[in-house]
């Protein structure tokens, strides 16, 4: 099947803060190394000069920083910068929607790529990071926004 270019481009991905690092297993860990949960957050932001522009930052952190598991303990945020064919005419919706479930996925699987790379020499492996659901994580943050919405 033959794929159809988005008019979603990615202009570039870049990582403007990493913090990784490895905690020991303790003698009688049973656990799994690496269990732990993710926190990802991002917010979209608009360009000033150009209305087709837009800037992404993604964070992902991973192990609780304050009581670690063993394994990686890593906090990861990467900017992201895109912009639209504007050869296409595209609805505020459909551009919106390109952003949610096209851009951020884009700048997940960026960090999800840095990230292995980073722990491809660490004591416990490469980590891959887990498939994320994308429904729950843009339900949740749209709840996060109304709630700051109805606080102001």
């Amino acid at each position: 099947m033959q794929a159809k270019t988005s008019p979603l481009i990615l202009e570039e991905v870049y990582i403007i803060g990493s913090n990784i690092i490895s905690i020991p297993i303790e003698d009688g860990f049973d656990g799994e190394i690496n269990s732990f949960d993710l926190d990802i957050d991002f917010d979209i932001y608009s360009g000033e000069e150009d209305s087709d522009a837009r800037k992404i930052v993604l964070s992902i952190s991973g192990n609780d920083m304050e009581h670690p598991t063993p394994g990686y303990c890593f906090s990861i945020i990467a900017e992201g910068n895109f912009s639209y064919n504007k050869t296409i005419k595209l609805a505020k919706q459909d551009k919106d929607i390109l952003l949610t479930h096209s851009a951020v996925p884009i700048m997940i699987g960026q960090i999800r790529s840095y990230l292995s790379t980073l722990t491809a020499l660490g004591p416990f492996g490469t980590y891959l990071m887990p498939s994320i659901d994308m429904n729950y994580l843009l339900n949740k943050k749209n709840e996060v926004n109304q709630l700051k919405e109805n606080q102001k």
